[in-house]
């Protein structure tokens, strides 16, 4: 819709008219709005130097809104080859429009909307009558950045996230890929990301766990929570049943369960998860094993609080810092001529190995200052995480 075209020192369309009364009513669009207002404004428009054009002559949009076909035909064929089910346009303009809009709209007491705002809204409804999708204005799959300035855009693609728990069988490998070790070419996240990648056809994939064990300790059990996120996918619609049977399938030491898409937001949910754990140690002693006392420091142990230092295996990389952790109960489950096998259910966050060496004085008291002797953990494995509080 256009006005018929009147000469004058600075034109303005209908449309951009109309949006300096933006907020002047509800339900009305910006064309509709142009034309209400005109009658009772066109003295004062004309007193400031502007006249009524035609769109392609508009001194704020330069015909702009008359370019949506032209700007479809730009991402079109990028859009074909991504799947995507919600949509979202942001926009860019250059700020010689966004100056001359804001002395426009001032003159009218700046109770209008933008020409970004209404361009995103405008575009986006074109896109969504193009394409079938929908828009989300909170978490769309794909987000259609326009640069006006320069005629080009960027997709911005929303990672695929999918939540699982997983359980790792082998003492050989980290949670995540270690960068810096060149002898370490596999991990908890390449194991299940590789997957998950070729699957989404992504750029990249990160795990997201629900803390982390070291790399000599198996995660067994009920398995520990985590997230794959897998950026810039191409197909979204993926079978969660195929990444698990693949996945399991590898014989790579890594089994995966309980799989459903999630969202970013489940990733600040799963990383603040604090439950406790239970563990079996194997423990070694040097010469034989004093059972009596060994049964005693366990007692003694059980439903103490602690006091941890931060480590020395891990000082380097890890704030200086003192924890009070409750160590719910301690067990023996075997004793054989100089090793036992221990159990132990502690407070989220609590270092075991050094529970049970004392690291030096670091962990206080520990199993081994109670025994009264050097310990030393043979092996370690997380036995379950006790997440229904049971």
């Amino acid at each position: 819709m256009s006005s018929p075209l009147v000469t004058g020192t600075r034109g303005i369309c209908l449309r951009c008219f109309g949006r300096a009364f933006g907020k002047e009513g509800s339900g009305f669009t910006n064309l509709e709005r142009g034309s209400n207002f005109l009658s009772s404004n066109r003295d004062k428009l004309e007193q400031n130097g502007y006249v009524l054009t035609s769109d392609e002559k508009c001194s704020i949009c330069n015909g702009l809104f008359q370019n949506l076909d032209k700007y479809y035909d730009m991402i079109s064929a990028d859009l074909a080859k991504i799947e995507f089910n919600t949509i979202l346009v942001g926009s860019t303009f250059d700020q010689e429009t966004l100056s001359a809009e804001s002395a426009f709209q001032e003159i009218f007491g700046n109770l209008g909307e933008s020409i970004k705002k209404e361009f995103n809204r405008e575009f986006g409804k074109y896109l969504s009558d193009r394409t079938g999708k929908v828009a989300d204005l909170a978490e769309p799959d794909l987000t259609v950045l326009m640069d006006l300035r320069y005629d080009s855009y960027k997709l911005q693609n929303r990672s695929v996230f999918v939540y699982g728990t997983y359980r790792k069988l082998r003492r050989d490998i980290p949670q995540t890929r270690w960068i810096h070790r060149k002898d370490v070419d596999a991990s908890v996240e390449s194991i299940i990301g590789e997957v998950f990648k070729g699957m989404t056809e992504g750029r990249n994939y990160f795990l997201h766990g629900a803390g982390r064990e070291d790399v000599d300790v198996r995660m067994l059990g009920n398995g520990r929570e985590f997230i794959i996120e897998c950026t810039e996918p191409r197909r979204r619609s993926v079978s969660l049943e195929f990444l698990k049977q693949t996945v399991n399938a590898g014989n790579h030491g890594v089994e995966i369960d309980g799989l459903r898409f999630a969202n970013k937001s489940d990733v600040i949910g799963i990383k603040g998860s604090t439950h406790d754990k239970s563990y079996r140690v194997t423990v070694k002693f040097t010469g034989t094993v004093n059972a009596e006392q060994l049964q005693y420091a366990a007692e003694k142990l059980s439903g103490k609080d602690i006091y941890q230092r931060t480590p020395l295996r891990v000082s380097t990389r890890r704030s200086d810092l003192i924890r009070k952790k409750s160590i719910r109960s301690v067990s023996v489950e075997e004793i054989g001529s100089d090793t036992a096998v221990i159990r132990i259910r502690a407070e989220a966050g609590t270092y075991i190995k050094e529970l049970v060496n004392g690291d030096e004085g670091r962990t206080e008291p520990s199993l081994a200052q109670l025994y009264g002797g050097p310990l030393q953990v043979n092996s370690l494995d997380v036995v379950w995480i006790h997440r229904n509080g049971d």
